[in-house]
């Protein structure tokens, strides 16, 4: 299985891209199988082989949408992904794309350019591997500079749940915004994606994989269940099952993004 080492990326200061959560590379250290966790955004990603030297192949567009559960991505050693990712709620604005449309789904290639309506020339005419990458950043880029906002009273929404872990319910958050359960219900399922359900789902198992990982003192799983609100350890083990397809006992090494532990 690749190992979390062969990714990197930067963060991106919600100040400077209230859109663009992250950009990021991985490059397969090796042949296996890469496990990608759901964190509830919308990815767009540029796959590829070659350092440029003698030029760049099987270039390849996805966009991949919001997620409720793990993908396995079969990758050779030396196959290289560049990504720009997008916080919960801006992906669909950016890309034009309605976020429901691609949950646990990609569009891929011609698919992908064509949903952008892209002729192949924005990374097309890339020859190196930083080439496609400010390629690849100035386009996602100039697409959130023009996309319409998500509506304040989903963005501050999608803050709350975020900070709480997904440990609130919808009415608590509802409250918090002011605005009406079936109303929230529905605007941020139409921005996300994802239901409220789902989407605080996929917040608290990323939360609870942080604390049964954290390097300044991982939490046992029975105190990583209580802490992340599930019901108790065995509820915490069935819902790792199905985000991530194995226990808390048994994890691999994994990339985890979104959001700290605090």
């Amino acid at each position: 299985m690749p190992w979390p080492s062969d990714y990197q990326e930067q963060l991106l200061p919600i100040l400077s891209s209230g859109a663009i959560e992250a950009e990021w590379t991985f490059t397969a250290s090796t042949e296996g199988t890469h496990i990608v966790l759901p964190d509830g955004r919308m990815d767009l990603i540029v796959a590829f082989r070659g350092d440029g030297g003698s030029g760049l192949a099987h270039v390849k567009l996805l966009i991949v949408g919001p997620a409720r559960r793990w993908t396995e991505v079969a990758v050779s050693a030396g196959d290289r992904f560049l990504g720009v990712r997008f916080r919960p709620g801006w992906g669909g604005p950016c890309l034009g794309i309605a976020p429901a449309s691609l949950t646990d789904s990609a569009l891929i290639g011609e698919a992908a350019e064509t949903a952008l309506g892209l002729d192949g020339g924005v990374i097309g005419d890339a020859r190196t591997p930083s080439a496609l990458a400010a390629a690849l950043s100035a386009f996602a880029h100039r697409r959130a500079a023009l996309a319409q906002r998500p509506n304040a009273t989903v963005r501050r929404a999608i803050t709350v749940i975020q900070a709480s872990g997904g440990r609130l319910r919808l009415d608590e958050v509802a409250r918090v915004v002011v605005v009406p359960e079936r109303t929230l219900r529905r605007q941020l399922t139409l921005a996300l994606g994802l239901s409220f359900k789902a989407f605080s789902a996929v917040v608290r198992f990323q939360r609870a994989m942080r604390l049964l990982n954290d390097a300044s003192g991982p939490l046992t799983p029975a105190h990583a269940a209580i802490e992340s609100g599930y019901s108790d350890q065995a509820h915490m083990t069935r819902e790792f099952r199905r985000h991530g397809g194995f226990t808390p006992g048994s994890r691999p090494p994994l990339v985890l993004v979104g959001m700290s532990i605090e």
